[in-house]
């Protein structure tokens, strides 16, 4: 995936045609967004998941200013999701930090809304669409031709199916069945290690 997690899961969040959060997406978006940084920085390297506790092992800078202010932040010894309430509460603007990257890196654009000459808000639209697509086509791969998920999109997919937006990928109904069915069996599927398939379960009863 040439995004990182949290990018590819804030992009799926975001609503193509309002340019704004999805309302099934308002209320988990941050901690997803956080969720998505700590998984990442695991399977970085960056740190360990021993009995579903954090520990920092590497300190050292990812390049991604994101998953760089969560790692800085993060701290030895509280378990996975008190370090996601946590940071969630000091990351409420994470949001506008991953627009200002992504329209860094020319994939969204900001466009402000006016009524008659009047600035009402910022949406956010798409500058290029190829890299939203790509996590489109192969979180359908995963569902439709039983391509065995990477780690990455493994937490991608669970993490999306956790914060109830998988509609948003797979809009037509039967579809959507069939890929509620295999988030529920993704990390049985995907043969992610025994921590992070842990801690992707912890993530299904925190954000149930």
């Amino acid at each position: 995936m040439k995004l990182s997690i949290a990018e590819g899961f804030y992009l799926i969040a975001l609503d193509d045609e309002e340019g704004r959060i999805l309302a099934a997406a308002e209320k988990n978006v941050v901690p997803g967004v956080i969720a998505s940084c700590i998984l990442e920085l695991y399977l970085l390297k960056k740190l360990k998941l021993d009995g579903g506790n954090v520990s920092v092992i590497d300190t050292i800078g990812t390049g991604n200013g994101i998953l760089d202010n969560v790692l800085k932040k993060l701290k030895t010894g509280p378990s996975l999701i008190n370090q996601i309430e946590a940071l969630s509460s000091k990351f409420k603007d994470i949001q506008e930090d991953l627009n200002d990257l992504l329209v860094q890196r020319g994939i969204l654009k900001k466009e402000e809304t006016k009524l008659l000459w009047i600035p009402l808000s910022d949406r956010m639209d798409n500058a290029n669409y190829a890299f939203e697509q790509e996590i489109r086509n192969q979180l359908k791969a995963i569902v439709f031709k039983s391509a065995k998920p990477s780690a990455a999109f493994t937490v991608l997919f669970s993490i999306i199916d956790d914060c109830n937006i998988l509609s948003e990928v797979f809009k037509d109904r039967d579809e959507l069945i069939d890929a509620e069915k295999v988030g529920k069996e993704i990390v049985e599927r995907s043969g992610v290690d025994a921590d992070l398939a842990n801690a992707l379960m912890e993530l299904k009863k925190f954000f149930k």
